[in-house]
This record gives C-alpha cells, structure tokens and sequence, in this order.
C-alpha cells in the first residue's frame, strides 16, 4: 500500500480528509472521514456538525479557513478537531479541500493542566487562610467542650435534674460542635484541592464497608421523606481505599441527590463487584443537570445553589484519583446519575 491509498484507506490515522463542492457534498474523502461523520461520496455534510457550519461560511466567502478548532459528537466521546479548508477554483465548480486533525488528547491535556494550576492556586489560598480559621474554630470546640462539662456539673450540683433542661443543653451543645466539625471539615477540603495529602489505603472488605455506610444513609433518607433503593452484589472482596475518605466521597454524591429531590422523589444505591473492581452507582429522579452545567461542575468554585462554595465535586476527583479511581456524570430530565469506579484487591 503506498502511501496515498493509507492517507485514504486506513482506519488507524488521527486526520480526516475530504473534498467538498459548492453544495457542500462529499465529491471524495478517505476513511477515516467517511466512518467519522456517517457519509460517503454524494452526500451532504451533516446538517448539524460544526464541520458544515466553518465549510459553509469557507464557500459563501470563497475565502480559505485555517486552523479553527470544532468539536464533533463520536459514539460517547467528543473529538476536538483542527480543521483546515482551501478552495481550489476548477471548470465544473470550485472544490473545498478540508483536512482535520485530532487534537483531543492535547485538549485533554491543557484541560487537566489548567485544572492543576487552579487546584494549587486554590491550595496555596487555603495554606494561608487555614491556620487563621482552623485554630479559633479549636478554641470554640474547646469552650463548647468545656461549657458542656461546666453546665452539667452546675445541674447535678444543684439537684436540677429537669429532663427537659438537661436534653436542651445537650441539643444545642451538639449541634454548636457540629457545626464547627462541619467547617472543619470543609476548611481540610479546601487545602486538598491544592496541597498534598495522604490516605491511610488498606484493604476494606465491600460488605463489611457497606454494613457500616449504608444505615446512615437510609436514616438521612427516612428524614427527608425520599425512597432509597439499596442493590447489593451477589459477591464480596476487597477494594484498597481510605474507608473514611470513600465514606466523605458518597456523603457528598448522596447529599446531592438528596438536594435533587427535594423531600420526595426515588434516589437507587446500587453497587457491583467485577473481576477488576467495585462500581457504585447512586440514581436520583430530580430535574438531572442541564448540558452548560455538566461542563462546568467539576470546576473549584463552581456552583448551581445559594449556600454552596462549590468545592464538592472537585474534591471527590482529587480522592478518588488517589484511590485510583474515577467518576462518571450523566444528566437527563429523568434525573442524575454518578458512577463511581474503584479497583478492587486482587484474590490471592
């Protein structure tokens, strides 16, 4: 095969390359082209690729275009294309020569790059706000500690064993230091962004893991009034994870749904074990996101609701790539859905 017939024959080359005419149908084109955009010769480029839009626009200037980016829909994926169209001017009408090039793995690359440059950027602004905010919230848990054990004395000393006042004192002693657990907690996150952590990774047993999770959920779920669905796998092993860490990883995907659903609605939990490893999948019936969303909500900072800061989803990546493993969003008007992946250890 020479080098011309591979160009326009093989399946296996990163460009696409084809020959349009003023009606914008496809006169020749190799491969790779045709299998891409679902077209042989004698057909019109797609009504809806970006393709058609920059040739059109090449055609009604009578102008070359060169190295516009597109992106084009692939099965799943999407490709990010750098296209180059030239008109060449010929007796039976002029001829658009376009070629594309593949660029997505050098996207994916500058994406991940630029979302590094935002974690550390994030990182070095928590380093030199934590200890500002982390050492008083010490305080105020110590004095909370300390007024609880005060109080309590006083109640016993004096003989007031009210059982009303007595639950009061705890209710809101609890709920004070959990309140400070909570921005504790998202302080930490905030400094996971962007500055290195360690997990304590060690074999957890699923079920063991699951027996554990699971009933904390289904009592959030009573609370709110949703329906929780649980799925089991029919088999058990060992996945390498932090448990406390996979725990903080569901809590904020179920806190989601639950929020989706706003006190009704259906949320599944359903979890398999396969031979490379374990899946969680967490189903909700809310309105699902909406497509300028969905590109946007693994952004630090980004947010759809009033009382958020928008470093969720950004910190269930960060743990879950230390777990080696990954999440996948998917939305639609039926609900959202989250499917966490996770290896699992292998048998011995």
């Amino acid at each position: 095969m020479n080098v011309f017939d591979f160009v326009m024959e093989s399946p296996d080359i990163d460009f696409y390359i084809a020959s349009v005419d003023e009606r914008m149908e496809v006169v020749s084109a190799n491969a790779k082209f045709k299998e891409t955009y679902r077209v042989d010769v004698g057909d019109a480029l797609p009504d809806k690729s970006q393709l058609r839009k920059v040739v059109s626009l090449a055609i009604n200037q009578k102008q070359n275009v060169s190295g516009v980016v597109i992106e084009e829909p692939s099965g799943e994926r999407v490709l990010h294309l750098i296209l180059f169209c030239y008109r060449l001017e010929a007796e039976e009408g002029d001829r658009y020569h376009t070629a594309l090039f593949d660029i997505s793995g050098l996207s994916q690359y500058y994406e991940m790059k630029l979302m590094n440059e935002k974690r550390k950027l994030i990182g070095d602004m928590a380093a030199g706000t934590a200890n500002s905010i982390l050492n008083p919230l010490a305080v105020v848990r110590g004095s909370l500690q300390l007024i609880e054990a005060t109080l309590k004395a006083n109640l016993a000393s004096n003989h007031l064993s009210d059982h009303l006042v007595s639950q009061s004192v705890d209710h809101y002693i609890t709920l004070a230091t959990h309140q400070v657990t909570e921005i504790s907690k998202y302080v930490k996150r905030w400094l996971h962004l962007g500055k290195p952590f360690q997990l304590q990774l060690r074999p957890v047993l699923l079920s063991a893991f699951l027996e554990s999770y699971v009933p904390s959920v289904q009592k959030e779920a009573i609370r709110q009034g949703v329906s929780l669905v649980c799925e089991y796998p029919a088999v058990d092993g060992h996945l390498l994870v932090d448990p406390y860490y996979l725990q903080e990883v569901l809590n904020e995907f179920m806190k989601n749904s639950f929020e989706a659903t706003n006190g009704s609605g259906r949320i599944r939990l359903a979890v398999e074990l396969t031979g490379e490893g374990a899946a969680f999948t967490i189903r909700d019936s809310g309105p699902g996101i909406a497509e300028d969303v969905m590109k946007q909500v693994k952004d630090p900072f980004f947010t759809t609701k009033e009382d958020s800061i928008g470093l969720g989803l950004s910190f269930c990546e960060v743990v879950l790539h230390k777990m080696g493993g990954r999440y996948e969003l998917k939305g639609d008007e039926a609900g959202t859905e989250v499917r966490i992946s996770l290896p699992r250890v292998p048998a011995e």
